[in-house]
């Protein structure tokens, strides 16, 4: 597998290990009900578990880029983007179209809408399938650590 890119407050030296579940404890801990995506996430994850066969969860996974630009679009001033490789090539892992997302938080959203995106976004498929000039941003799920590279 290619590298991926991971964005990250802190700079981490290559051959480091960056542990799963770190954005479910910033949701679900850290944030609570305050966190901006909190219901958004619940959601996701009700859906993964009740309509697909997707193993890895959004509360407990590693997150990563399959574009450096892209990370490099996602990440802040103060964030770094460190070049990733899975350290379990066989554990669950999902390759997902981001901008999904992005449309299920547009303000008008409708309910059956919401429904349609959270379906793309876990089938795996491109938001260029519905809307030609939208631009991907595939980020992979992997349940397992990632090193950086």
């Amino acid at each position: 597998m290619s590298p991926l890119f991971h964005v990250r407050e802190e700079y981490l030296p290559s051959g480091s290990l960056i542990q799963p579940g770190r954005w479910g404890a910033n949701v679900l801990l850290k944030g609570g009900r305050d966190h901006p995506f909190l219901f958004r996430e619940h959601l996701l994850e009700i859906w993964r578990k009740e309509k697909t066969l997707i193993k890895v969860s959004r509360f407990n996974c590693t997150f990563a880029f399959e574009s450096q630009e892209q990370a490099h679009q996602w990440a802040s001033q103060d964030e770094f983007v460190l070049p990733v490789i899975p350290v379990d090539q066989v554990a669950p892992q999902a390759r997902l179209d981001m901008l999904w997302l992005t449309w299920m938080s547009e303000p008008g959203a409708t309910t059956d809408k919401i429904a349609q995106w959270c379906a793309g976004y876990w089938a795996g498929r491109a938001t260029t399938d519905i809307k030609p000039d939208a631009t991907t941003s595939w980020e992979w799920l992997f349940a397992c650590p990632l090193k950086v590279a």
